[in-house]
């Protein structure tokens, strides 16, 4: 069973949930920039797609399917990378230097807003020792985006995240949003705005496995919560799209099943409206 790890500070979903507080960094209006364009598969979603803006338009100021709407998200990496520790930073906004290993996984929401429409992230952090990996890899389905993570500062963490990828796509769609983070950039003793040679490494991983590069640090927050946007983003725009298309099943196994039934019904009802516009009344 996934841990519900317990903070000092409550999440921002709690919080949401409880209290009329503003979305602050949660809220999403518009396509947030990739960290490096050229490590990107995705350089060309500058903007939300034309479908997705004209869905969310039509359906503005009321209470909409979206609000059902959730996107899942595993982080998967070698023991140690930093992982939870990446989690808590933009969850919790804390950090803790002392080493725990996860046990399993562990579970967090993170409740966004995008374009207007509520969009909750369920964040699975997995565990990266061998001796929860049975227990991890049961949770890697039906993902809508996957997060290798690797440390900065040891080369075989880098190495590894192929095998990880490998490992999470075996039981998710291969077209699922996927993202390379480098954690402890702040290790680095970099200073300027040039690419470290570890970083120039990660991007030319990135381009081979079609994931998105990142380099971050959850001791200082640097790039942290400019990630989860982007991938939050790039989710949303994915599933409205999905959604969208015709002929899509009614159950969905990303937990997008509410919102793909409201589109159905919605079509049958307007079916039947349209029907009845034709009825002669005496």
């Amino acid at each position: 069973m996934p841990t519900f790890r317990k903070a000092g500070k409550k999440s921002t979903s709690y919080e949401l949930l409880n209290n009329n507080v503003d979305y602050g960094t949660r809220k999403v209006d518009r396509m947030p920039a990739a960290y490096c364009d050229r490590a990107s598969p995705y350089r060309d979603r500058v903007d939300f797609s034309d479908r997705t803006k004209r869905v969310c338009r039509s359906n503005s100021g009321t209470v909409t399917p979206f609000y059902l709407c959730a996107c899942k998200v595993i982080f998967v990496g070698d023991v140690a990378t930093g992982k939870s520790s990446l989690v808590n930073r933009f969850c919790h906004e804390i950090f803790d230097a002392e080493y725990r290993g996860t046990i399993g996984v562990d579970f967090e929401v993170e409740k966004f807003q995008v374009l207007g429409h509520s969009y909750s992230l369920q964040i699975w952090d997995t565990a990266g020792h061998e001796r929860f990996k049975c227990i991890s890899q049961a949770y890697y389905r039906n993902a809508n985006v996957v997060v290798v993570v690797f440390d900065l500062t040891r080369a075989e963490s880098l190495l590894n995240a192929r095998r990880w990828l490998a490992e999470a796509l075996k039981v998710n769609h291969p077209g699922v949003l996927k993202f390379l983070v480098g954690t402890k950039k702040d290790l680095l003793g970099n200073e300027s705005s040039c690419l470290t040679d570890v970083e120039k490494e990660a991007i030319a991983m990135s381009s081979d496995l079609h994931a998105e590069f990142w380099s971050v640090s959850a001791q200082t927050g640097e790039n942290v919560t400019k990630l989860f946007q982007r991938l939050t983003a790039l989710a949303f725009d994915s599933t409205v799209q999905r959604l969208m298309e015709p002929n899509n099943p009614v159950v969905h196994p990303s937990g997008n099943s509410l919102l793909n039934l409201y589109f159905l019904k919605k079509d049958e009802k307007d079916k039947k409206l349209k029907r009845c516009s034709f009825c002669k009344i005496n």
